[in-house]
């Protein structure tokens, strides 16, 4: 007896650690080949189960798979010209953030031809030098995806910017700073402050 086509898919999970048993779950088209589930603290491990449905309805759910912590990196790049910190809104703001991560994910997908999606940056902040207040420091964190680890994504991001990393947006180019180190051992870390 056939059950019909997948329409989608439903995962359950929850931090090991979690003494209330508070299980969240995520609905995923059947169309996606994969899903990243945001929000998670890279820190801790987590049960997970995966069950399809079909017009017949929920299927049964897997034998929990346990996940742990995933591996992350943090990154910094400098870049500019954009208008003065000194006018930046929240639109802004989210603009410029939004501009630099697409510029993140086309250098990864460019080295390694692969899936690697904007969600698996995460913990994105956009920071005003002040020594040149028309540069952004944008800082994030990226994380381990199917066997590429997030010292080797950092280690393309550094590579593109040390090649004189630029990238045209509308009339502008916005050059990315060879200067400023990449990879980054903490947010509380000086801007660009040299190892």
């Amino acid at each position: 007896e056939t059950r019909g086509f997948i329409k989608s898919y439903l995962i359950l999970f929850l931090p090991n650690e979690n003494r209330r048993r508070q299980i969240s779950s995520l609905s995923v088209p059947a169309t996606d080949s994969s899903v990243v589930i945001g929000g998670l603290d890279p820190d801790k491990s987590y049960s997970v189960s995966i069950s399809a449905s079909t017009n017949a309805g929920q299927g049964t759910f897997t034998d929990v798979i346990i996940v742990d912590e995933t591996e992350s990196s943090l990154f910094q790049l400098r870049a500019g010209p954009f208008t003065s910190c000194g006018e930046w809104s929240i639109s802004i703001v989210n603009s410029i953030k939004s501009f630099i991560r697409s510029v993140v994910v086309d250098t990864v997908k460019d080295y390694c031809d692969c899936g690697f999606l904007d969600s698996f940056i995460s913990n994105e902040t956009l920071l005003c030098d002040t020594q040149n207040r028309t540069q952004a420091v944008y800082r994030a964190q990226v994380f381990n995806f199917d066997s590429i680890s997030s010292t080797q994504i950092v280690s393309w991001i550094e590579d593109w910017v040390l090649n004189g990393a630029s990238v045209t947006s509308g009339p502008i180019l916005v050059t990315f700073d060879p200067t400023c180190p990449v990879h980054l051992d903490s947010n509380n870390d000086e801007i660009c402050q040299l190892p």
